[in-house]
């Protein structure tokens, strides 16, 4: 099941709590860590600790089922089996998310296609918080028995920065690669 480094947790929690999202989107929900963090950083810490009195809406988008498990119930209100760019493009509305997180999934699309999805998240979303290795130092095919799981990408800080930024900061994993952290947000009127 995908998941991720955890150097940049805490920056995460710090980010999702100031956004304070009522809705939120998980694009390549993996093991589940977004929705498990999102729901006890943004229901349970404010006191709704029972499932009866959570009011954040959680949503996720898996292209690979085998990764959904029952425990994903628990913490999601609903899990799109589905390609993240197409459901992006033809599902998700302007507005219909307060966040969309992109934890670590850029990285396994072209980066054509890539920067359409963070361009189309950014344009349909109050906040866009996206996680992504960063250099040539990641190489990755497919992981237990996942095409999806191939990086298709690498990328740059130079052309993060391109977009709108509100908040960022940059990580070193375990054995020293780089990886950022980015809180996206296009100026309201």
């Amino acid at each position: 099941m995908g998941t991720s480094n955890w150097q940049n947790l805490s920056y995460c929690v710090d980010l999702i709590r100031y956004v304070a999202p009522k809705s939120v989107l998980d694009v390549g929900v993996g093991f589940g860590r977004w929705g498990m963090i999102c729901r006890e950083y943004l229901d349970v810490w404010e006191g709704r600790v029972f499932r009866a009195y959570w009011n954040t809406r959680i949503e996720g988008i898996e292209i690979y089922p085998v990764n959904i498990d029952t425990y994903h119930e628990c913490f999601y209100n609903k899990i799109h089996v589905a390609d993240a760019y197409d459901h992006l493009q033809t599902q998700v509305q302007p507005g219909q998310f307060d966040l969309i997180i992109l934890g670590d999934v850029l990285e396994h699309f072209t980066k054509e296609r890539a920067l359409v999805m963070l361009q189309t998240c950014i344009e349909k979303s109050r906040f866009v918080l996206l996680n992504i290795p960063i250099g040539t130092d990641w190489p990755q095919g497919a992981e237990y028995g996942n095409e999806y799981e191939t990086h298709r990408s690498e990328w740059t800080t130079e052309e993060l920065d391109r977009f709108p930024v509100a908040d960022k900061r940059h990580f070193k994993d375990y054995i020293g690669r780089d990886f950022s952290t980015y809180l996206f947000s296009m100026p309201r009127k």
